[in-house]
């Protein structure tokens, strides 16, 4: 080839026929760990640490355990760790296990051993761990809720878009009867309330403290649980101090539950989309940023963040079977094995949290062809079930009866290469059977139209426009209460860390 030839840089092996390129957060959520590392669970924590035990060194300030001058010393030296870590200039030490020990070290070097070793008093690892993971859990919780209520808003917003645009309804796969898009979508945001409701739900059952547990059966050490449990925003101390040693992996379960119900309604969602934007169905198409090409054929554009989804919602069950196999046979106390509870919830939160704000994208973004949707409402005999029903009122026939002629009506029809039931097919469907019906060829065509239909479901739930309103009003409702409950958990928790920043203040002044 002559002459000179522009030189190209290729970044990905694909992308050329797109007029938009997924941002560099899909495209890390398309990579996975392929090119990325997860960092130690323990960094995570490292705030949840320091946080309990300047609440524990509070407290034994409090309950004259401590000295005013040691407690003084402790609190500066853990809020050097603070300091230094928000800087990112505290690093975790592999020889010395955990953050628990890493504090403590560091405490120690810093102030000595006659300070710094008196920050694990009334304590052990056991509770420690057991708060972190609590304070850790609650903190993700919040943000499950918050990410959870974006994407309701944002499909309800869609549903309002589309609530009296008519599509086929499906059972196996099959065209079935009539319904709008925007009653299917408001099937989801049902569905994403109530998983709203699972994890606020997690409060009820784990905003408690197990601080003040030690190893497990407490200690001789006159703690102050309630005042611990009001620094670090619990409800309350655990009743039972052995309880939250024993099931440490209980708190974690239970949120890897709410997460792997949450990650199959969007797993179902991702696969209803993917299929409505196939060339087959053609009802609604996928925004660039949501799709990635192939290393080698060169008109590909696949649904790929969809299938991605599905795929982190087989990985959230498979982490939720091992949570509650590692719980189904503790000896009373502390045993290791629950030590692996932390790596899984965490790479569950990872990967399930993740999937709600692209999710919430791909709705915001999503393109609808209406004309398609009403298209195919009007083909397969989607008709059949409301004509039936129908003839049944007008009629006056059992429903059995008014079935077995429909069924030799769309037999005839389909024989004559027709996608709904005409009127010589239905005659000679009356004929065979030997039953009266008084039918018109127009009432044939008009109690076959997907409109007709839609403006006659009437029951609250369906899929009429007056009802698909109230529904989005309800929901929207729902939603709202949902929001409110997650922003009185979120103060709550900030007014503790401004209760225990004051106490702090006054035992330094």
């Amino acid at each position: 080839m002559k002459g000179k030839q522009k030189r190209l840089n290729v970044e990905r092996l694909w992308g050329e026929r797109f007029e938009a390129l997924p941002p560099r957060e899909i495209i890390e959520f398309l990579s996975g760990r392929d090119v990325k590392g997860l960092p130690p669970c323990d960094e995570r924590l490292i705030p949840y640490d320091l946080w309990g035990s300047r609440a524990h060194v509070l407290m034994l300030c409090r309950q004259g355990i401590l000295s005013k001058r040691d407690g003084g010393k402790i609190l500066r030296g853990l809020r050097t760790i603070e300091a230094l870590h928000e800087r990112g200039r505290f690093t975790l030490d592999p020889s010395k296990e955990d953050v628990h020990s890493n504090v403590e070290s560091f405490l120690i070097q810093k102030l000595g051993i006659e300070y710094g070793g008196k920050v694990h008093t009334g304590r052990s690892r056991n509770d420690q761990v057991a708060l972190d993971m609590r304070l850790y859990l609650r903190d993700e919780v919040l943000i499950f809720v918050e990410r959870l209520l974006g994407l309701a808003e944002v499909l309800l917003k869609k549903a309002d878009e589309h609530g009296s645009t008519p599509m086929p309804g499906y059972t196996h796969h099959q065209r079935a009867t009539a319904t709008t898009f925007g009653h299917l979508l408001l099937s989801f945001v049902a569905a994403l309330e109530r998983d709203v409701e699972r994890f606020l739900h997690w409060f009820l059952l784990f905003n408690q403290n197990p601080l003040g547990a030690a190893a497990g059966y407490g200690t001789s050490f006159d703690l102050n649980r309630s005042l611990t449990s009001r620094l670090l925003g619990f409800d309350g101390p655990t009743e039972n101090v052995l309880d939250p040693v024993t099931q440490r992996w209980e708190p974690e379960a239970e949120l890897a539950y709410a997460a792997a119900v949450m990650m199959n309604h969007l797993s179902g969602l991702a696969q209803t989309l993917i299929l409505l934007s196939t060339e087959e169905f053609g009802m609604v198409s996928l925004d660039d940023r949501h799709c990635s090409g192939s290393s080698i054929m060169p008109q590909k554009r696949n649904p790929d963040v969809l299938e991605v989804i599905k795929a982190k919602a087989s990985y959230a069950q498979g982490i939720l079977v091992s949570l509650l196999s590692v719980g189904k046979g503790l000896f009373a106390g502390y045993n290791r094995d629950t030590q692996w509870t932390k790596y899984w919830i965490m790479e569950l939160v990872d990967e399930s949290k993740s999937s709600l704000p692209v999710m919430t994208e791909v709705i915001r973004l999503l393109r609808v062809d209406r004309e398609r949707m009403l298209d195919l409402a009007r083909k397969g005999f989607i008709g059949a079930t409301p004509l039936m029903e129908w003839i049944v009122r007008s009629g006056r026939l059992p429903m059995r009866k008014a079935k077995m002629v429909l069924e030799r009506a769309v037999r005839h029809s389909e024989r004559d290469g027709r996608g709904e039931i005409t009127y010589e097919a239905f005659q000679k469907a009356l004929r065979e059977t030997g039953i009266e019906i008084p039918v018109t060829s127009r009432d044939l065509v008009t109690f076959q139209r997907p409109e007709w239909f839609l403006s006659q479901t009437r029951s609250v739930g369906t899929a009429s426009e007056r009802r698909v309103k109230e529904a989005i009003a309800f929901l929207r409702r729902r939603v709202g209460a949902g929001r409110n409950r997650c922003l009185r958990f979120k103060a709550r928790i900030e007014k503790a860390r401004g209760l225990t920043a004051r106490m702090e203040k006054e035992r330094r002044g």
